[in-house]
């Protein structure tokens, strides 16, 4: 299982979807620390362009690039 950081989450949000939806697994860490794993969804229904996590990269580019934590939750939880 691959260990990534929140930064390259935030960094390659879009590819890392992808890369979840071939099936890849992925350890999360948090300053150094694991903190989570994420695993593709155990149906087959996979994730679609209307899931708010696949569109993180497209609303990073829209905001100049940057993405904070704060912004990724609202566009997460709040559309």
């Amino acid at each position: 299982m691959e260990t990534i950081s929140m930064l390259e989450i935030r960094r390659n949000a879009k590819g890392l979807v992808r890369r979840l939806a071939r099936g890849e697994c992925f350890r999360i860490t948090y300053r150094n620390h694991p903190v989570g794993e994420l695993f593709p969804p155990a149906s087959k229904q996979g994730v679609t362009s209307q899931d708010p996590v696949y569109c993180l990269a497209e609303a990073a580019e829209d905001l100049g690039g940057g993405l904070d934590a704060r912004r990724a939750d609202e566009l997460i939880y709040r559309g």
